[in-house]
């Protein structure tokens, strides 16, 4: 009697166990990203885009006029944004900008001219984001949970909140992480809506996708996407499969329609004529950047990869990107839950299958080849599909399985990686891309070298006794900003004109420090890509941050 009393109390301390342990040891995956997340963004100076996101943000929220919010739409910016609006007394300069809509010397005037304390505004600029990201890693433990079991969602979050990718860019004040979770929320409420047909579920479908749409205009292409998603999840219904697909397709055409209404309400309802149309439309910005991100993604604007650059871009871009900075422990992990998957199919993996798939592929056949962020809505799918390795065939507890044990290891692996790169998230690069330290080889621009590491140039010019450097700036931030004394080289956008001709020999350079983002040095931007190749022959003195070189140039080096 004692011994099934025992068992008894055994078996019930094992379910409780399994309850709430992987519950907790979410929590501390949440609290480890936002530890992560903001001891290393005070260390990172405002990268390329963050201060015309920031300006898109607080010029709406404090005119009402989304005239800014052209090539991105405005809901992330709005959300970054709102904190300085509501803590600090902002500025807009309404100039010539202002009324021409020209975004960019509009948000350069904005942040590091018209207002003080610019490096407070990006600091809490970059705090919804940081929030984003820990709902993100929520949501992908609620999914996985109910897909795979609470230890299913408790791995497949802790492969979202230790992805270095996603932790560089939840730090950020731009639309790539705020894209990514409105993008995965979308597809968790069709998924929810495919399990049961309601009214109710449909709403929030359709609101979920509507908010991706004014999030991102690159999820535009998760619509087709997920409404796809769901007819193919109909397919599964064994009766009345007709009937229930034409049903399917009729509730996926209502959340489109719904989510372009939400679309139109994040710009206030605004009703008014286009270049080219003959009669006003909803939302005539969101109009506008959708042609604007169609042109540029037939090509035209300058992109690298290994060592190229090109105007034309390529269509492996985004494969090479993948192999290069994804973490070796993910690319293994999606190869054991792929061999699960073929052993255990079942009707819900088609939304979790199916969009990272169709997304990859809509990236390959684009020519707009700006950075493995445009990658980042892939992840958490990833991370989804690699959460079925710790599916409970039995109880945890009681019996060893090869694949949770692989799955253990992997996160490990991933974990450590992450914390042995910290704060310097933004640059990496797996054993695939040379790590770190070679990733520039491969590629740059938001990859490795955005503009992050003035803050660090700035200490290790304080550490060597360093009082002026000559700076080929990648970077829209001005360095004096962040306390850099410099002469300024030829870069982007600062000293863009230098090129022409440089203040100093760059072929026999004279002495001095030399401080080189990599970007430049490889000539990605520049219209001459050889300018610097003086110093991509030489070895660097030192590297701040993986994103800027230094070169101590002597007499007779």
């Amino acid at each position: 009697m004692s011994l099934e009393r025992s068992e008894r109390e055994r078996s019930s301390g094992i379910r409780v166990a399994q309850r709430f342990v992987p519950r907790w040891a979410v929590v501390a995956l949440l609290l480890l990203s936002w530890g992560l997340g903001l001891t290393s963004l005070v260390q990172k100076s405002a990268t390329m885009d963050e201060q015309n996101h920031i300006a898109r943000g607080a010029a709406y929220l404090g005119t009402g006029d989304p005239r800014l919010s052209v090539e991105h739409p405005p809901l992330v910016n709005v959300l970054s944004a709102l904190p300085a609006h509501l803590l600090l007394d902002l500025h807009l300069p309404l100039d010539q900008w202002w009324e021409a809509g020209e975004w960019y010397h509009f948000a350069d005037n904005f942040l590091w001219q018209a207002n003080q304390r610019a490096d407070l505004i990006v600091f809490l600029a970059r705090l919804p984001v940081m929030g984003l990201g820990l709902l993100l890693v929520s949501l992908i433990f609620r999914w996985g949970r109910d897909l795979f079991g609470p230890w299913g969602g408790t791995l497949a979050a802790a492969f979202c909140a230790l992805d270095p990718n996603i932790l560089a860019h939840q730090r950020l004040s731009t639309t790539d992480l705020g894209g990514t979770f409105f993008a995965v929320l979308a597809a968790y409420a069709f998924w929810c809506l495919s399990r049961r047909l309601t009214p109710g579920r449909l709403v929030v479908a359709g609101l979920a996708l509507g908010l991706a749409f004014a999030a991102k205009l690159s999820a535009l292409i998760f619509g087709p996407i997920l409404a796809l998603s769901f007819l193919l999840a109909g397919l599964a219904e064994r009766e009345e499969r007709v009937r229930r697909l034409s049903g399917r397709a009729a509730m996926a055409a209502v959340a489109v329609v719904f989510s372009l209404f939400v679309v139109w309400a994040s710009y206030l309802f605004r009703l008014e004529p286009v270049e080219g149309l003959r009669w006003p439309v909803p939302a005539p910005p969101y109009i506008r950047g959708i042609r604007a991100v169609l042109n540029l993604a037939g090509g035209g604007r300058p992109g690298y990869l290994l060592g190229e650059t090109s105007t034309e871009g390529w269509w492996y871009y985004f494969p090479v990107a993948l192999a290069v900075k994804t973490p070796l422990p993910t690319l293994l992990g999606l190869i054991l839950a792929t061999v699960a998957l073929a052993r255990r199919p079942r009707s819900g993996d088609v939304f979790v299958a199916v969009p990272p798939l169709l997304f990859f592929s809509a990236l390959t056949t684009a020519r707009l080849n700006l950075g493995y962020r445009h990658l980042l809505p892939v992840l958490p799918f990833f991370a989804l599909h690699i959460g079925r390795l710790a599916e409970p065939s039995v109880c945890w507890f009681r019996r060893r399985d090869p694949a949770r044990l692989a799955a253990l290891l992997l996160t490990a692996w991933l974990g450590v990686g992450t914390l042995v790169l910290y704060p310097h998230f933004l640059a990496f690069f797996n054993t695939i891309g040379g790590g770190p330290e070679n990733g520039w080889q491969v590629l740059v621009d938001s990859n490795i070298d955005w503009g992050q590491d003035l803050i660090g140039l700035r200490r290790w010019m304080e550490q060597e006794g360093v009082d002026c450097v000559r700076l080929g700036w990648f970077g829209s931030a001005p360095p004096e900003a962040y306390g850099v004394r410099h002469e300024l080289l030829p870069g982007l956008p600062h000293g863009y004109e230098l090129w022409r001709d440089p203040p100093v020999d760059l072929d026999q350079p004279e002495p001095g420090v030399y401080a080189i983002s990599v970007t430049n040095l490889v000539g990605a931007v520049l219209p001459d890509p050889a300018l610097y190749s003086w110093f991509l022959g030489c070895e660097p003195d030192a590297r701040i941050g993986y994103s800027i070189f230094i070169y101590r140039v002597e007499e007779g080096r």
